[in-house]
């Protein structure tokens, strides 16, 4: 597939479905910021197996323009019973990668977002970081939640070997299907499993298996009080400061319109020392 990183070890993955130009057109255009903010990495772009209930079908001149951008597509079967948005998780359990960030389709990268990206990775890269998971808050309305649902990232051999044996036995099996001209991956579910339940992050990283992961988050905290969440050591400012009234997560239209209109809620940042 033209523009595809021949390692694709480190992946950006999101989920699209159906033809609403919200999301069609906010995943090219992430397709078209990947290389300009994290060059290194691949944006993965789950989408339903051919044949699929219209509802769910993403025109085939969508998914064209996203190979043509260096997208790598991966298909879900119909007769999975995940949630369609949640078609991103399946990232988590893919052991080949390195690296995989989970984001909305309807927000966009940044060069603020990169540069948090960038330091979690140079991080692990340095040390025998317990730097497993990733996150960034950047938004009061991120300060109460343990883990932002399209603003985290992980390690997924790391992760999977957290995860208690029940879970890492009730995830789909990945199975590679390359051609000379598309590469795609068949998720392939022996049990039915319902990612949405099992794998969902504000569930299984936030209301379960906190205490056991707070010890392996590193995040980039912009709004939180400094003595929630994490320790001091695994919190850590945005590198770059905000212009205006950005903030990483905000969400757009199809014509690159704010749907976000909450940025007058934007106060200093929290330095904690």
């Amino acid at each position: 597939m033209t523009g595809v990183k021949p390692d694709g070890r480190k992946v950006i993955s999101m989920s699209l479905y159906g033809k609403d130009p919200r999301y069609t057109w906010g995943v090219i255009r992430n397709a078209q910021l990947v290389p300009v903010y994290l060059p290194e990495w691949t944006l993965r772009v789950y989408v339903t197996a051919d044949p699929a209930p219209s509802k769910l079908a993403v025109p085939p001149r969508i998914i064209n323009k996203l190979q043509l951008l260096g997208a790598e597509i991966v298909t879900v079967p119909t007769l999975n019973s995940t949630e369609p948005r949640n078609w991103r998780l399946l990232a988590v359990i893919d052991e080949q990668l390195d690296y995989f960030l989970v984001r909305d389709a309807d927000a966009r990268l940044s060069e603020r977002e990169a540069a948090a990206v960038r330091e979690w990775v140079a991080t692990t890269e340095k040390t025998e970081s317990r730097a497993v998971i990733h996150c960034i808050r950047d938004h009061p309305k991120h300060a109460n939640q343990t883990i932002v649902d399209g603003l985290w990232g992980g390690r997924p051999r790391l992760l999977l070997d957290l995860l208690p044996e029940l879970l890492k036995q009730d995830t789909p099996h990945i199975v590679y299907n390359v051609t000379s001209n598309m590469s795609s991956l068949s998720i392939l579910t022996s049990k039915g499993v319902k990612l949405d339940r099992t794998l969902r992050p504000s569930f299984l990283l936030g209301q379960s298996l906190f205490p056991s992961f707070s010890n392996f988050l590193y995040c980039h905290d912009s709004v939180s009080p400094c003595d929630r969440w994490t320790s001091p050591t695994s919190r850590l400012p945005i590198p770059l400061p905000r212009q205006g009234q950005e903030y990483v997560g905000q969400k757009f239209d199809a014509h690159q319109q704010l749907v976000s209109t909450d940025g007058d809620q934007l106060k200093a940042d929290v330095v904690c020392h």
